[in-house]
């Protein structure tokens, strides 16, 4: 089969096709079909994970070695894993430059490294498993100092400090193998229907829930409920396609609700804006 080469400036659908198969290895990008500065840093990254010269450029090896990898999590659209991610690191260039160290997102947040892996809400035995072939025994022991604590700024210097950073190929794999199949989990308990919506819904749920847990609890968490019994009432064997897919557009106005805990310039604010176009762009084709 013949590939065509891509460098940056090209535009279509092979750059398309391009960027879903670099979402696969965690480049984290949009797939808009315009091969700029982020898809060229996702070619250079990719080419850096099989050991290949860093050049930009797309040639036959490289897309049959895209090719050839599975996609990242079978339950969701591997552009919907790529959101999430992004929405938690900032996509390659920020991680690189602010989250590749531990760093505290604020709030409820303990120390968080990687692809948003918080040490205050998980335990040392999962930390441990997950990390501990990835990062220096030294740095896992400093690190659990933070297992069940919240985080600050003051910590986070403390880190920084002793140079502690996580390269971006380790924690891919975390989040993939570890941290997402936990997160769908813990959406499937509270949307139990969850298996039958499309990939990209799918992943915009499991993207609230990673980013608000599961609680159901309070006022802050009405939107979350009305989530909930709009996904009961569209999982009627009974309804006609058509009819489940109308019922099922009121989660975008609740996702979009749920904007009033945050203010416009909050980035909170424009992560429910982007999970909403994520749900209507799963469901459009449905």
């Amino acid at each position: 089969m013949n590939y065509p080469e891509l460098n940056r400036g090209d535009k279509g659908d092979a750059v398309r096709e391009l960027q879903t198969h670099l979402n696969k290895v965690g480049a984290m990008l949009v797939v808009d079909g315009d091969f700029g500065s982020g898809t060229e840093r996702g070619v250079r990254y990719a080419q850096d994970i099989i050991g290949r010269l860093s050049t930009g450029t797309v040639d036959d090896e490289l897309w049959q070695w895209l090719e050839s990898q599975p996609d990242p999590c079978p339950e969701l659209a591997t552009n919907g894993v790529a959101f999430i991610a992004k929405e938690e690191t900032g996509g390659l260039a920020y991680y690189h430059a602010v989250t590749r160290w531990p760093h505290f997102p604020g709030l409820a947040s303990g120390i968080t490294i990687g692809v948003g892996y918080d040490l205050r809400f998980n335990s040392e035995d999962d930390f441990r498993m997950l990390w501990g072939d990835r990062l220096p025994d030294n740095m896992l022991d400093e690190l659990a100092k933070d297992i069940g604590k919240p985080g600050s700024k003051k910590r986070v210097k403390e880190l920084k400090k002793m140079d502690f950073e996580i390269p971006f190929k380790f924690a891919w794999p975390v989040f993939v193998e570890g941290t997402l199949p936990r997160f769908y989990q813990e959406t499937q308990m509270i949307y139990p229907s969850l298996d039958g919506l499309p990939a990209l819904c799918r992943s915009a749920l499991v993207s609230i829930v990673f980013n608000r847990g599961n609680s159901l609890k309070g006022p802050r968490r009405r939107e979350m409920r009305e989530i909930r019994n709009i996904l009961a009432q569209a999982d009627n064997p009974a309804l006609h396609k058509l009819k489940r897919k109308m019922i099922l557009t009121d989660v975008e106005d609740q996702i979009l609700s749920m904007q009033r805990l945050w203010g416009p310039s909050s980035g909170l604010h424009k992560r429910r804006q982007a999970e909403a176009n994520l749900w209507r762009n799963g469901l459009d084709p449905w």
